[in-house]
Formats: structure tokens, C-alpha cells, sequence
């Protein structure tokens, strides 16, 4: 019963759960700390420096926390699939239904779903779960993100490998505002520091997650044969706005100042996880031979992106209709490097969205992130708030060369503060 438990649950994460070049220890994403998926902002192309609000304003702009606007999200949870076509088109699905021999099952899903990776850099699924509070220009939140990744060589079965992530963090933000000519010119200004803990491992090959699982003990093979890499930082982000009449505003943002993490790497995992059981006051699970450690720095580098929004002030027609529009352009930095040899380099950091809510209860958005179109929902009903969004997102080196499509639910308890 335990083997068919643990089986099981690997197949629901595989199926729930230079640019081309990872090696361990480096980290996935070299130009990200930590950001989870938001529903709204990807609905919206990734835009929205100047409209975040809520819980999305301490990843995308703490200025906006200036606005004082009250959010509680008790709690808000996402889960993305990638690839969510190509899995319905490989009959996974219906091999799930059909299938009551989890041995069987598992070794069916992880060669279909390996099958879709294609060579580079992919995702599987990830799962983003939150409790925040903003309210008075302050706010406090916890998040927790687990993710999937894939890598391949050359998209064939033997060269493809899956990498587990995780990511906790607890933020802390603050923003103020300064009126210097009522009603026509205001500054927010803001700031988010938020400690960081990030493990992952190392590159799994589909051939090896079929015999741990198929192993009389998959827990502890894996704790005893496979590395992972832990650590820690307190990245900032600082961000300002520039509020104009009739509802424009400016926006920059600053993000990962102080972004140096403190990493160790485990020879054998277990030993990782012991570290863990003894931190909850737990016994330990792993009880193989201990392994070797290395410890080593990593450096987020910080990048800076710029953002225009407008909300217009439709008066009386507020509570029947409140639109929204934003464009971004981010990480200017590479972005002016890159356009010394590439004038269309722009393209690669633009992001534009738009939003209208309707009679304070259904939210349409749509957006272009890269040239790629995304669309999204969502419903307000009292507390209980609903997002969808389906978009692409780009994981190869030019526009074009490896879109990825994703779909992103959340549910939110609570007051969504817009």
C-alpha cells in the first residue's frame, strides 16, 4: 500500500506537476529569485508595474502599496499545467480514467508526458500557495511555490530530465505616498524585503524516476542516490510611481537588490532532509550514510523595469464597468546592451495588458507578452474570488523558437483589495 501510495503521488505531480545550458548547481532561472505565478498578471501579458494590487504588489511594484487598499487572502492557491493541449492530445488523460495498475500507470504517463518535452528548457506544473494581509500603505505575506521543471538535450526520451524545486519566502512591505499638488501629482514610493529559502534538484532522467518509483523503498533511494542544492537570501525590490491626473501613473522598479544566496549543496539528499525533520522537531527520514556537503554563493543579479498604467475615472459608471490598462518594459538594463546588436531586441521585454471589470463581480483580461496572446477570467463573489488564465510564455532564445502554452487557476479566500 505504501509503494502505491508514493507511486501514485508522483504521477499526480507529474501530470498536476546560455539559455539552452543548466548545470547543477546553477539556478533554472539565473535572472529570478523568487515570483510566483500570478493568474491576473499573466492574463494580462505579464503587465501590471502600475495596477498590481493586493498580494501581487509585493512581487510586482511594493509602491503600490501606497494606495492603503485592504487585502486578506486566507488563502490563495494556483496551480499551472504547462503544456495543458499537448496533454489532452496524448491521451494521459484518459490513460489516468482507464488505468488501475499504478506500476503500469506510471510508467505510461512519465514516457506520454516525456514524449511532449522538447529539447531546452520546459516546465511540467507548478503550485503557488499564499497568506497575505495589506492594508494602511503595509503589508505581510507567506508564500510557498513548488515547481517542475524540464531539460533536454535534444527532445528524445533518453536525453530528457526533470528538476523539483521549491521556494518559501516571507515578505515584508511598505509604501508611502507624498501629494505634492493635489489631485494632479503624487509619488508612492515602496519597498519589499523578502526572505528567501530555495531548494531543487538536480536532473532526474524519466528512465530513473520510473525505478525509484518502482523501488521497495522509492523515498529513501532517492534520499540516498540524488543531490540537492539549499540556501537562502533577502532579496529587496524598491519601486516608485509617478501619479498623474485622470488616472495615469509611472512606474520603476528595482528588483532583487541584495540578491546573494547563501547555497550548500548535498551530496545525498536525505541528508537535506534530515536537516529539515530536525528544524519541525522531527525524527529524522533518511537513515542511510550521510554524504558530503559544499557550500557556495549565488548571485541574482538585479534588473530594473518600467511600467505605464491608466485606470480611468468613469465617475458614476464605476460600479458598472472599471477598466484598466498596462504596458511594461522590462530588465531596460540587458535591454539597452542588447539593442547595440539587435534593433528588434525590444520585442523580448515588452508586455502590455488590459482589464475590464464588470458590474464589480466578472474580470476580462487579455494581453501580449512577447508577441504571444493571453486571455483570462475571473469572478468576485463576495470572498470566494475565482482566476483563470491561459497564455504562452517563451523558452527559447529568440520569439518563436520554443512557445510554451500554460494554464493557471487560482482560488482566493478572503478580500482581493481591488
Amino acid at each position: 500500500m505504501k509503494k502505491k501510495l508514493i507511486i501514485s503521488l508522483l504521477v499526480l505531480l507529474l501530470v498536476g506537476s546560455s539559455l539552452f545550458a543548466y548545470t547543477f548547481p546553477d539556478f533554472y532561472y539565473p535572472l529570478t529569485s523568487f515570483r510566483p505565478i500570478s493568474a491576473r498578471t499573466e492574463a494580462m501579458g505579464g503587465a501590471g508595474l502600475s495596477t498590481a494590487s493586493g498580494a501581487d504588489a509585493f512581487f510586482m511594484n511594493p509602491a503600490n502599496l501606497a494606495s492603503r487598499r485592504f487585502s486578506l487572502y486566507l488563502p490563495a492557491v494556483s496551480v499551472t499545467v504547462f503544456n495543458p493541449k499537448a496533454i489532452i492530445d496524448s491521451g494521459i488523460i484518459e490513460d489516468i480514467q482507464e488505468n488501475e495498475d499504478p506500476d503500469t500507470l506510471a510508467t505510461t504517463v512519465v514516457n506520454k508526458y516525456m514524449g511532449i518535452v522538447s529539447a531546452g528548457r520546459g516546465e511540467v506544473v507548478t503550485t503557488d500557495v499564499a497568506m497575505s494581509f495589506t492594508g494602511g500603505g503595509f503589508g505581510i505575506g507567506m508564500q510557498v511555490q513548488e515547481q517542475l521543471h524540464t531539460y533536454s538535450t535534444d527532445g528524445q526520451l533518453t536525453s530528457d530530465k526533470i528538476i523539483a524545486e521549491i521556494n518559501a519566502a516571507a515578505s515584508v512591505g511598505f509604501g508611502f505616498r507624498l501629494d505634492f499638488i493635489p489631485e494632479i501629482l503624487s509619488v508612492d514610493v515602496g519597498a519589499t524585503a523578502r526572505p528567501t529559502y530555495k531548494a531543487y534538484s538536480n536532473k532526474i532522467g524519466a528512465n530513473e524516476i520510473i525505478n525509484i518509483a518502482d523501488d521497495d523503498d522509492p523515498a529513501q533511494k532517492f534520499m540516498s542516490e540524488y543531490p540537492v542544492a539549499a540556501g537562502w537570501a533577502v532579496p529587496v525590490d524598491v519601486g516608485v510611481n509617478v501619479n498623474l491626473p485622470v488616472g495615469l501613473r509611472v512606474s520603476a522598479v528595482a528588483r532583487n537588490l541584495n540578491g546573494k544566496y547563501t547555497m550548500t549543496q548535498y551530496d545525498v539528499s536525505g541528508d537535506w532532509v534530515n536537516e529539515m525533520m530536525e528544524f519541525m522537531g522531527s525524527d529524522p527520514a533518511y537513515t542511510g550514510t550521510p554524504g558530503t556537503t559544499t557550500e557556495y554563493e549565488y548571485t541574482v543579479p538585479w534588473t530594473l523595469d518600467f511600467g505605464f498604467g491608466w485606470i480611468p475615472e468613469l465617475g458614476g459608471l464605476g460600479r458598472l464597468l472599471r477598466p484598466s490598462f498596462a504596458f511594461d518594459l522590462v530588465d531596460v538594463v540587458t535591454l539597452a546592451e542588447s539593442m547595440e546588436t539587435d534593433e528588434d531586441a525590444y520585442l523580448n521585454h515588452l508586455r502590455f495588458g488590459a482589464e475590464a471589470k464588470l458590474f464589480s463581480m466578472v474580470d476580462v483580461r487579455a494581453g501580449i507578452n512577447q508577441g504571444y496572446l493571453s486571455l483570462g477570467v475571473g469572478l468576485d463573489l463576495f470572498v470566494i474570488h475565482i482566476d483563470a488564465s491561459y497564455y504562452w510564455r517563451e523558452y527559447g532564445a529568440e520569439i518563436g523558437d520554443k512557445p510554451i502554452d500554460a494554464l493557471t487557476v487560482r482560488f482566493n479566500l478572503g478580500v482581493d483589495g481591488r
